[in-house]
């Protein structure tokens, strides 16, 4: 059993740790064990479960941007575009690691239980060098700020893409004709009704069932596309790199879950549960890449230089199953 003053062997805490306590004019200690910076939490009724967390987590971060992924392998190329997807995923795996690390280091060194995002923001710059640890509230707004325009633009670009798609399966199955204004308001109704839920123990049933269809669609999808397949030498490996951009904004859209990684974890009763190598955020991670990463390949191949916006703008709307 090590105690409080062993030194940390884990090279990402490590590493968070000191990129704070080596600016910090205060009195950090960096050798507390890591056992016991990631102890486990008092549990109450609203802490969740590492199965609750993996649901929650995979939920937010499988989003509307998986459709746009075939769109996005033909501004990069079939093996180009594979291979930055798997890079931007680990890229984004290991900064929500550093995040969490760094969260839980200042929680350890305030003797708080959590912080949510411009908190951590706050004492990370607290820590920093005279010149700019006074300036802690003014990037905790900062934070905010932005975390609440990033989630604006997400939710509108959800309300659309439910409208969109509501409004043409009625409007070609049925005599019912609505305008997109009126699905967006329509909408707003049960939308709300889950806002008013606010402990994630209570969402991750939903988040099961949700995950569940969303899967079963992508599997449809998938099976549509891989019995249209173009031959891959048909596909070039490398697009235009001049497009490359394009591909970037595209997949870091469909990476959009990294504004729930610290509320989830600061649910768990156990922290390591989230950040281990079979935790949660790993084993999130590595799903949607998988589903991603499919659906991106193979909706490129099938339909090569055609592919549209959104992938199921190219299938058929006749039954196919």
């Amino acid at each position: 059993m090590r105690n409080k003053y062993d030194r940390i062997t884990d090279p990402e805490t490590e590493s968070a740790i000191s990129a704070i306590s080596n600016t910090t004019p205060m009195n950090i200690d960096p050798t507390i064990s890591h056992e016991l910076l990631f102890s486990e939490r008092p549990r109450t009724a609203f802490t969740i479960s590492p199965d609750q967390a993996l649901f929650s987590l995979v939920k937010v971060m499988l989003g509307t941007g998986l459709l746009s992924l075939p769109l996005a392998f033909k501004h990069s190329g079939l093996w180009l575009g594979l291979f930055l997807l798997i890079i931007i995923c680990a890229v984004c795996t290991y900064c929500c690691r550093m995040l969490v690390h760094c969260s839980v280091f200042l929680c350890n060194r305030k003797g708080q239980e959590i912080m949510d995002y411009g908190n951590v923001m706050r004492n990370a710059i607290e820590c920093g060098p005279p010149w700019i640890n006074q300036r802690g509230y003014f990037f905790k707004y900062l934070v905010n700020g932005t975390m609440f325009v990033a989630q604006l633009g997400f939710c509108c670009v959800y309300f659309v893409f439910m409208a969109d798609n509501l409004k043409q399966f009625f409007d070609e199955t049925s005599c019912i004709h609505i305008s997109k204004s009126g699905w967006i308001a329509m909408l707003l109704i049960p939308t709300l009704g889950l806002c008013t839920i606010r402990q994630l123990k209570m969402l991750a049933p939903l988040a099961l069932i949700a995950n569940i269809f969303y899967l079963a669609a992508v599997a449809i999808i998938v099976a549509y596309l891989v019995t249209h397949l173009n031959p891959i030498a048909d596909a070039p490996a490398i697009g235009n790199l001049t497009e490359l951009p394009l591909f970037f904004g595209t997949v870091m859209f469909a990476f959009e879950g990294v504004a729930v990684v610290l509320p989830i974890e600061n649910k768990l009763i156990n922290p390591l549960d989230f950040i281990a190598s079979n935790g949660v955020l790993n084993t999130a991670c590595i799903i949607v890449l998988a589903v991603y990463a499919t659906t991106g390949f193979y909706g490129y191949l099938a339909f090569g230089s055609h592919v549209k916006d959104t992938v199921t703008l190219n299938l058929p709307n006749e039954p196919f199953v």
